[in-house]
């Protein structure tokens, strides 16, 4: 597959993405490039209190419903 082809689908399959799964696919992109840079307090704040956010909405799976899912596949 050519760069241009690959592009195309991966917007394709975005667009489909909730803003919860585009920011998963984000962190996950970011892992792979693997930067040596520490991100600020600041910014580890911000993120740790989006996260509360996420939780408190209930928007998280639990060990438990996550454990029983995995039993299925």
């Amino acid at each position: 597959m050519n760069n241009q082809i690959v592009n195309k689908e991966i917007n394709t399959y975005l667009s489909l993405l909730t803003i919860e799964q585009k920011t998963s696919v984000l962190g996950l992109i970011k892992s792979f490039l693997k930067t040596d840079e520490r991100i600020s307090k600041k910014q580890y704040n911000k993120e740790l209190s989006a996260a509360e956010k996420r939780i408190a909405k209930g928007k998280s799976v639990s060990q438990e419903s996550l454990q029983k899912s995995s039993d299925r596949w």
